[in-house]
């Protein structure tokens, strides 16, 4: 299905995808920066994308928010498919490092076909997360996360399993690895401090200051919650 789109095409909706995931809408400026792409550039390709001969994939309005069309979300549904059941291969077949996975998994995902995804997913078991936590959708492009909620948001005190963790930044992934922070781990969120935005978290094996900004990228099961 989404082979007759350019590799780049599909990364532009497999973006525009995530981003409004993240954070409910997405402008010409916040798809640059995560592209690290000059405004004008971008423009011009959501243009593009919104005038497909064979269809919209995108629709915008100059100066207000992008926004996917079905056709367009369901390239971007399966380019995601794609490249988290690549990066959980590369894991658990590899034997990759998981911090190393998404890079590559990434420039595979627009070029394998239908045909390899299903023989990719009936190895590892039709899997619902890739090594990082996140879910991984379904062949239908369901995708289960409605019990993910931030671990930052938890009452002072909490103990929560953790289910997913950002896999954007290779040494974020390495450092959270180092203080027992993995998908499958057990923390609590022990105290906030009153300036700064730091937090104080309790893995299995350390207590160490966090970052709110990092936390709030840590996502755990709302339904693990363990109250004090």
């Amino acid at each position: 299905m989404i082979i007759a789109l350019s590799e780049t095409e599909q990364h532009y909706l497999k973006t525009i995808y995530l981003l409004q995931k993240e954070t409910g809408q997405v402008t010409t400026r916040q798809l640059a920066e995560r592209l690290g792409i000059r405004p004008a550039s971008v423009s011009a390709m959501i243009k593009h994308l919104a005038e497909d001969e064979e269809g919209a994939y995108v629709a915008h309005t100059p100066y207000q928010h992008i926004e996917l069309t079905g056709r367009g979300r369901s390239v971007a549904i399966e380019l995601v498919r794609h490249q988290r059941l690549l990066e959980l291969f590369f894991v658990t077949t590899l034997d990759m490092p998981w911090d190393e996975v998404r890079a590559e998994a990434e420039r595979l995902a627009p070029i394998i076909s239908e045909n390899l995804e299903e023989y990719i997913a009936k190895k590892l078991g039709n899997p619902s997360r890739d090594p990082h936590g996140d879910p991984i959708p379904t062949p239908e492009g369901v995708i289960d996360d409605a019990d993910d909620i931030q671990f930052s948001s938890l009452d002072t005190g909490t103990r929560a399993l953790v289910v997913r963790v950002p896999d954007d930044e290779p040494e974020l992934l390495r450092y959270l690895a180092s203080l027992g922070i993995t998908p499958g781990s057990w923390i609590t969120l022990e105290n906030r401090a009153p300036y700064g935005d730091i937090l104080m978290v309790r893995s299995s094996t350390i207590s160490q200051p966090l970052a709110g900004e990092i936390a709030r990228q840590i996502l755990v099961s709302a339904s693990s919650c363990q109250k004090p």
